[in-house]
């Protein structure tokens, strides 16, 4: 370490602040303290690897003191979003969470979203797509919000959704109760949702009284369909609690989200080398998502976070809150056992199939066909022991006269002509496969380790040898499930693609139906049963007519 860094560090006040390490390109590290004297004074004898190589990196040490633990947090976020330091470890989705984004318009739209991208007030992150986007839809029949993104200004009539009491029409000059409809939902995306249970509990009840059955049942039915969805997530408590639960194993953090009594979101993420402070830190300062008022730990911080607005932060205090504690722990021990490949059983693979590498990086293929119809082939990632899904590549695959070595050798050629090696390329299958494999790497004058599962019997294939293991045998385990992965990966798409085709085939003899309409329903749908358990209402929104809706149901 410099000397300028350790005077500078000797000589910091116990008072509260950030501090941040920089190199000549600006921050490396950025750190938040109660006292910043004690903090920085650890830095002397470094604990970690990557902390020495970011002290020998550091050329100068910057300090900001601060008046609270509170201002100390926001300012740590903030310079962390802005500057976003090497050293400072990030979040990494282990998938897609969405989120329900309200748009900066004068009349604002709303939309379901990937990423916190546009300006916009946003709610989630949500469990997934399909439960994200039915919640939407429902909350929109409730509502009347608009989620078209047309300019009203240019608007000289109200679109189908408007007559089928979808949108309360602001292109209409219904400004006000669109205004209103935004409100509300705001308000249940914050976690009131039992406040939206009773109002349409007593819609129901005074329109039945009134005589009014069509829309008491219209009320009933929205009441239930959200009941249903909600209850689908699998939490429901009998007092309204909002809270959020988070638990962790190493690099690996699960949280449970609960709002008003009902679990609205399970998000897994992965922290390299974080622990549960620098979680809620990125979480909820850095990426901007809601707090709830009570967060669940499974152990006491450090840091107070009831200075953030919190009312409680810590172990549960109660049966209940316990209780999901308890759920959120077996929902991480399911993670793992999803997840984790045992880095022993890596390392063991080394030595007992003769491999070259320790496989950090496995690249998963397996092909999949009907008869040698819809030919399809996947491609799977796992990177020391865990699936990178972002990585997951499919394939389709249009050769002549179909089979599994011919299209093994297709996927090589075409996935490494253009991008490097894996340490190990795993095939779903034996002898055959496995050559497969080698005389397309051959081709490209390409080498890397190889290996196969024969499925019959389980047998492990290498270019030198075949090998049977217990199948409780740790490497046999670690093998059958990246097989299994491309396998569910390929029949997916497989599925996917031959659907598709089949719907197309069948929406061709639907009048009403031309190009654009059909390519609408196959990539909303994507199947005929999709179509079939669709309403009138979701159908006539994306053919943009009542009338085609009703023919496609009836010739289905």
């Amino acid at each position: 370490m410099r000397e300028t860094l350790k005077r500078k560090i000797l000589l910091a006040p116990d008072s509260p602040g950030v501090y941040v390490f920089k190199n000549e390109g600006g921050p490396i590290y950025i750190g938040k303290a109660k006292k910043l004297s004690a903090r920085l004074r650890s830095y002397l004898s470094p604990s970690t690897e990557k902390i020495a190589h970011m002290l020998e990196e550091a050329r100068d040490l910057e300090l900001i003191v601060v008046e609270s633990e509170k201002e100390a947090l926001l300012l740590e976020a903030n310079l962390i979003r802005e500057y976003k330091p090497k050293y400072n470890v990030r979040l990494k989705d282990t998938e897609y969470y969405p989120y329900i984004r309200i748009s900066n318009d004068e009349i604002p739209y709303v939309e379901v979203v990937k990423r916190k991208r546009e300006d916009g007030t946003y709610f989630g992150p949500y469990t997934n797509v399909q439960f994200t986007k039915a919640l939407l839809e429902t909350l929109q029949m409730i509502y009347g919000f608009r989620t078209c993104k047309r300019d009203l200004k240019k608007v000289k009539k109200p679109c189908f959704l408007y007559h089928l009491h979808r949108c309360v029409g602001p292109c209409v000059g219904r400004t006000e109760e669109h205004k209103n409809a935004v409100e509300n939902l705001k308000n249940f995306l914050k976690g009131h949702i039992g406040e939206v249970m009773e109002f349409l509990r007593k819609k129901m009840e005074l329109h039945s009284t009134m005589l009014d059955f069509e829309n008491a049942a219209k009320y009933r039915d929205l009441l239930f369909n959200l009941s249903h969805l909600l209850e689908s997530q699998d939490v429901v408590l009998p007092e309204p609690l909002n809270a959020d639960i988070l638990v962790h194993d190493r690099d690996l953090f699960v949280l449970l989200r609960v709002r008003d009594g009902y679990l609205i979101g399970k998000i897994v993420l992965e922290m390299e080398g974080g622990d549960v402070e620098d979680f809620i830190r990125e979480y909820y300062l850095v990426s901007g998502n809601d707090l709830p008022a009570v967060l669940l730990l499974q152990e006491r911080t450090e840091t107070d976070y009831t200075v953030l607005g919190l009312e409680y932060a810590g172990p549960p205090r109660n049966e209940l809150e316990g209780s999901l504690l308890e759920k959120a722990k077996r929902n991480l021990e399911n993670e793992i056992n999803i997840r984790g490949l045992k880095k022993s059983a890596l390392s063991e693979m080394v030595n007992l199939l003769g491999l070259t590498a320790y496989p950090y990086r496995i690249e998963g293929i397996d092909v999949s066909h009907a008869q040698g119809k819809y030919t399809v082939a996947s491609l799977v990632v796992f990177e020391d022991g865990y699936p990178k899904k972002n990585d997951y590549r499919r394939y389709r695959l249009d050769l002549e006269h179909p089979d599994d070595y011919a299209a093994i050798r297709e996927v090589i050629k075409r996935r490494y002509s253009k991008h490097p090696l894996p340490n190990l390329v795993f095939v779903d299958g034996g002898r055959g496969q496995v050559n497969a494999v080698l005389e397309a790497l051959e081709e490209l004058k390409l080498s890397c380790d190889v290996v196969g599962l024969a499925k019959s019997d389980e047998t492990v294939v290498t270019p030198s040898l075949e090998l049977r293991l217990p199948r409780d045998h740790p490497v046999l385990k670690v093998l059958i499930q990246v097989r299994d992965e491309a396998h569910r990966f390929a029949l997916k798409y497989h599925r996917l693609k031959r659907e598709k085709q089949i719907l197309e085939s069948i929406l061709n003899e639907i009048p009403g139906v031309g190009p654009v309409r059909k390519k609408r329903l196959v990539e909303h749908f994507g199947s005929i049963e999709n179509i079939k358990k669709s309403s009138l209402d979701e159908l006539a929104k994306i053919v943009g007519s009542v009338k085609v809706a009703k023919e496609i149901l009836e010739r289905l």
